[in-house]
């Protein structure tokens, strides 16, 4: 099992500054490593047999230029074979070229000695930091180009900016860099930075081990994220049988931040809407100060830490929630929301008049405000706790397809059609409750179903299911 802890740093000034250095350094050399990889993706990618639209064709020898065609072993491999023996030699040859694809993690990892040579800089830097780098840029790249399990690409790599660029990584560490000062405080040792006081607020679990360490940038200051591993501990999903006893329905929503199934309900706190005014007030502020200026850097910071604050008390209030969910219940039951189409602008409405385009009122200004208060409420993030909190109190969670779940009776699984306006649901079969509790109720009558072993993980199926089981019975009869 792996667990991530966090941790603030209190680092003197001398270190901050270093801090700050080896995280510039870092960035520089995250932009110049990605830079070498679109060079060759875009003198690459267009086939030889079509005109290049859109790239020029470039000859061979200069798609090769100033890289290694091959490498050679400089120590014996960490890997042996059954009988003891390294699998490779100090002095074997490999080549850097496979396929016709240059191997540009392991060309830049060689080409970071060269790096310190012209650049004395780095060398302040942990070599393992370094190296970090260029895994990051591979597997940024790497998603970028090669296609995922569903068959589509991720978005395409950023050089980042000073603002965009916030942590490095320690990939070896330990327990016993965990250790106390001459003064007696908690400090982590970190190589080419000495040891950093922080706040160790809660200690590491019995077993478990320090693998790596990430130095992160934050609006107050800097932090250390601790992944954490005990490989005793089995990392199982926990296979409940949801039952009417022991299976909780949620229905997420704006109004309400959750309905439950049995009648409770949930305020949606709305961080963002609350702290709204505030900063409109500073963000005011910032547009009247120079860019750049003492003035407006302290203004800037001051938004930074109320944007921080609402992320926070969101998160805070989130794992709150789950815990509490699940003290009374052992399986929840939510709707499995698709935020990226729910937030999306509303479509362009047009016409023709007098043989001129004219484009229609949509709906847009209301659209924007019920985006934000969807953001705000950060439904995609409570799912993600949800799942985790399950996980460490060995509970489980059910998600079903949200499709119809507002616009159907949850007792007779009948449509009944209804405005976003209309809150409330009236029934041919005498069922008067609110929507969002009739949803609550529909979601966890779904799950029953699916945790029954119907696999009725939507409505749709549902309804199927009804309708087999309403032949069977006239059958019978």
């Amino acid at each position: 099992m792996q667990l991530t802890y966090k941790y603030k740093l209190k680092p003197t000034r001398p270190q901050a500054v270093t801090i700050s250095t080896h995280l510039e350094l870092c960035r520089r050399q995250y932009n110049y490593r990605l830079s070498e990889r679109f060079k060759w993706w875009e003198a690459t990618r267009t086939p030889i047999n079509t005109c290049p639209l859109n790239a020029s064709i470039v000859s061979v020898e200069e798609i090769y230029k100033n890289i290694p065609l091959t490498r050679v072993q400089t120590r014996d491999g960490r890997k042996k074979d059954e009988a003891g023996n390294p699998i490779t030699r100090k002095g074997d040859i490999f080549s850097n070229i496979d396929g016709g694809y240059v191997q540009w993690q392991t060309v830049q990892l060689a080409d970071l000695k060269n790096t310190k040579k012209l650049f004395p800089d780095y060398k302040k830097l942990d070599a393992q930091v370094l190296q970090d780098v260029v895994n990051r840029v591979e597997t940024s790249f790497s998603n970028f180009t090669i296609l995922d399990k569903n068959g589509r690409r991720r978005g395409k790599p950023r050089f980042k900016g000073f603002h965009y660029y916030k942590s490095f990584t320690y990939p070896q560490l330990d327990n016993l860099n965990i250790i106390k000062d001459e003064q007696s405080r908690i400090c982590i040792d970190l190589a080419k930075i000495g040891q950093v006081p922080m706040a160790f607020h809660r200690p590491i679990p019995k077993g478990f081990k320090v693998k790596t360490g990430t130095v992160i940038r934050e609006a107050d200051g800097w932090y250390i994220s601790l992944t954490l591993e005990d490989k005793t501990v089995p990392v199982t999903v926990a296979e409940i049988q949801p039952t009417a006893e022991n299976c909780l329905g949620i229905d997420l929503g704006i109004t309400n931040y959750l309905y439950l199934s049995n009648g409770e309900r949930v305020e949606n706190p709305r961080f963002l809407r609350r702290s709204s005014e505030k900063l409109a007030k500073l963000q005011a502020r910032l547009a009247k100060r120079v860019k750049g200026s003492k003035s407006w850097k302290i203004i800037k910071d001051k938004i930074s830490k109320l944007h921080q604050f609402v992320a926070r008390t969101r998160l805070d209030f989130q794992f709150k929630t789950a815990h509490k969910l699940f003290n009374k219940c052992d399986v929840l039951v939510l709707e499995d929301l698709s935020l990226k189409n729910l937030t999306r602008r509303a479509q362009v409405k047009t016409d023709i008049e007098d043989g001129n385009l004219v484009y229609l009122p949509n709906g847009q200004a209301a659209k924007s405000g019920l985006n934000k208060s969807m953001l705000d409420a950060a439904h995609g993030q409570f799912a993600t706790v949800i799942k985790y909190v399950a996980g460490k109190l060995g509970k489980s969670v059910v998600f079903v397809d949200p499709k119809g779940t507002s616009q159907h009776c949850w007792n007779c699984l009948n449509k009944v059609p209804k405005e976003l306006s209309e809150r409330w649901h009236s029934c041919q079969c005498g069922e008067e409750l609110e929507r969002d509790e009739n949803s609550a109720k529909l979601i966890k009558k779904i799950g029953l179903n699916y945790g029954s072993g119907g696999g009725s993980t939507s409505l749709k199926k549902a309804l199927a299911n009804r309708e087999k089981e309403a032949c069977s019975l006239t059958i019978l009869r």
